[in-house]
């Protein structure tokens, strides 16, 4: 697996499972009576299609992150000098084993230098901590593509963004961050995180924050053979 997705509902976790053959999420629809359910999505290509990509230079990366005073959790996880993250994802566990907690999620997604995975989310309760997971290699000629859409607050409307790949390059994985125009992540909540048209889209809304913007990022590759 080198891709995950989830969308049609509040999205509070998305990340590999244990052994990279699938994905898990989890979400909360809150009052959203049509949002009911969750819809998960993965990417699977042959390490042969993957530039750098191989039994000898994959490797996995895991970081354990606790609340702060307002009990927000963020962290990223780096991948090793020369690599970088060609997937991952966060999500909440308590005393070390998955959860369905945590209220929303701010952020799950490659970072901007392509080299780490971040993510950062809410939860209630203290006692969860969020757990985040990349994972690495080469990945020579690797391209992160970003874009982003401002949320209003009034109306409170839903909006979505699509970050495409360049012309010549294939979209590997992506993800998502909520933050204000300076860069710093920020509270809101997104609806869908999955890959699109050659790049990732991503929906979501603000919650109270006049300068907010959503912003897509795709990690974009050229395939061999």
């Amino acid at each position: 697996m080198i891709s995950s997705g989830a969308g049609d509902t509040r999205i509070t976790s998305l990340t590999p499972l244990s052994d990279f053959s699938g994905a898990s999420a989890t979400g909360y629809t809150g009052s959203t009576p049509n949002r009911a359910f969750i819809r998960v999505l993965v990417g699977c290509l042959p390490q042969s299609q993957v530039p750098g990509v191989s039994s000898a230079t994959w490797t996995s990366r895991t970081g354990t992150f606790f609340a702060d005073a307002n009990g927000f959790r963020r962290g990223v996880v780096t991948c090793p000098a020369g690599t970088r993250a060609f997937g991952g994802g966060g999500y909440f566990a308590k005393q070390g084993i998955p959860t369905a907690g945590g209220n929303s999620m701010h952020s799950n997604g490659v970072t901007a230098d392509g080299t780490g995975w971040t993510a950062r989310g809410w939860s209630s309760d203290r006692s969860e901590t969020l757990v985040i997971t990349t994972q690495c290699a080469p990945l020579p000629g690797a391209h992160v593509a970003q874009a982003h859409v401002p949320l209003p607050i009034n109306p409170i409307a839903e909006k979505t963004v699509h970050a495409p790949c360049p012309s010549g390059y294939t979209m590997l994985s992506g993800g998502f961050y909520l933050s204000k125009a300076d860069g710093t992540e920020q509270t809101g909540t997104v609806s869908q995180s999955f890959p699109g048209a050659e790049g990732w889209i991503v929906s979501g809304i603000s919650i109270g924050f006049s300068d907010l913007k959503l912003v897509a990022l795709a990690q974009c590759f050229v395939p061999t053979g």
